[in-house]
């Protein structure tokens, strides 16, 4: 399809946004109508509910498209029941000359047009009359079909792909309840001791300022997934002093954990597992092992659906962000199974990782179809 025979419109000619809602914490409630907020269209399963009654169009259906401007940003198709949904997320109403699957690739297109144009930005926003002054090229209707059920095959493909990884990331901690049971209870009676008591050092990272260009890359907290696993994908550097180096860098077996975040990500917490010296950001605790465990121990426990529920509990909000310094951390009462038992399930996770390892390269190839076809399509090639 050539863009010759598409139009230039403005987004706002052919979609309609609707604002979401902010809710005080006394409207959030434990049954009525979900309430779906941005953590939950990316996985959270900490939801909340509410009984207020709004107009109709405040409402959301399975299948309706939604775009969350702010924070985690982009376009989801609603798959849940009936809803209503919080501020920073709209319900995109496309008019009759918009195909709603079109309509979803398109923002998706936008969408890593924003993030790539606001690399290094932590907190990508848009607001809604930016959104509809976006132009776009769009094509007749039927055209706009045919492209969505392309690239909804390509995107099928790299979901697959993603899915196996999720697969093999949750078996983490399926080994991890059955070598040792759910810490809630401690039914196989292990010791109960302070995570501080596992420890030989806690040491806060770096404050300095971090650019493009630096001796050290330099991790923070966005490089630690909410499975616990370190991800480099995008980096800043910083440059230490000799002084400074063994302070602020982490090797292979360090812990690192996420002291203040958001209520639902503070506490996240990864075991450093690359070659290469890396530094770490005042955000982050490193933490390292001595004798009596070990960090893949200590990592998948905090990051148990046990551990993550106790975080949230003791977090501390200060100026709008959770905290849990690292002190409180040490404190954190941890059952403690034998030694030998947790390097066996030490060893399990490294397997674990190599499988990880050779999926890796089928979906990245997954990956570049989607987004080369996703291009061409949104070019005027496809």
């Amino acid at each position: 399809m050539s863009v010759a025979f598409a139009r230039r419109v403005k987004l706002g000619d052919v979609l309609t946004l609707i604002n979401g809602r902010a809710y005080k914490q006394e409207e959030l409630l434990t049954s009525g109508t979900p309430v779906i907020r941005i953590q939950n269209l990316n996985g959270g399963e900490r939801w909340f509910y509410s009984d207020i009654l709004l107009p109709e169009e405040k409402y959301c259906e399975a299948g309706d498209l939604l775009f969350a401007w702010s924070a985690t940003f982009g376009p989801y198709l609603w798959n849940g029941p009936k809803s209503i949904f919080h501020y920073h997320i709209w319900k995109v109403l496309p008019s009759p000359s918009l195909d709603k699957g079109y309509a979803y690739h398109m923002l998706q297109s936008i969408t890593e047009r924003v993030k790539a144009a606001g690399r290094g930005i932590s907190m990508i926003h848009m607001t809604k009359a930016g959104m509809e002054a976006w132009e776009v090229d769009l094509p007749p209707l039927d055209e706009q079909k045919r492209i969505a059920a392309i690239l909804d095959k390509a995107d099928a493909l790299r979901a697959k792909r993603r899915h196996a990884i999720a697969l093999l990331d949750s078996l983490t901690q399926s080994i991890f309840l059955e070598m040792f049971g759910d810490p809630a209870s401690n039914a196989k009676g292990w010791d109960i001791c302070r995570i501080g008591d596992l420890l030989e050092s806690a040491n806060y990272g770096s404050s300095g300022k971090a650019g493009q260009v630096g001796r050290f890359p330099i991790l923070r907290m966005g490089n630690i997934t909410v499975d616990g696993r370190i991800d480099t994908s995008d980096l800043k550097y910083i440059d230490l002093s000799d002084r400074e180096v063994p302070k602020y860098t982490v090797h292979r077996g360090d812990l690192l954990f996420n002291r203040t975040n958001s209520a639902d990500l503070v506490g996240k917490t990864a075991v450093f597992d690359l070659d290469e010296v890396y530094a770490f950001a005042g955000y982050l605790v490193r933490a390292r092992t001595n004798d009596r465990a070990t960090p893949e121990y200590i990592a998948s426990f905090l990051n148990s659906a046990y551990g993550k529920g106790l975080l949230r509990g003791m977090a501390k909000s200060i100026v709008g962000m959770a905290n849990i310094n690292a002190k409180e951390m040490q404190n954190i009462s941890i059952p403690t199974p034998p030694k030998t038992l947790q390097q066996q399930f030490s060893e399990k996770l490294r397997g674990l990782a190599e499988m990880r390892q050779r999926v890796l390269p089928s979906a990245a190839v997954a990956e570049t179809l989607f987004t080369s076809l996703q291009h061409r399509a949104f070019s005027g090639q496809l």
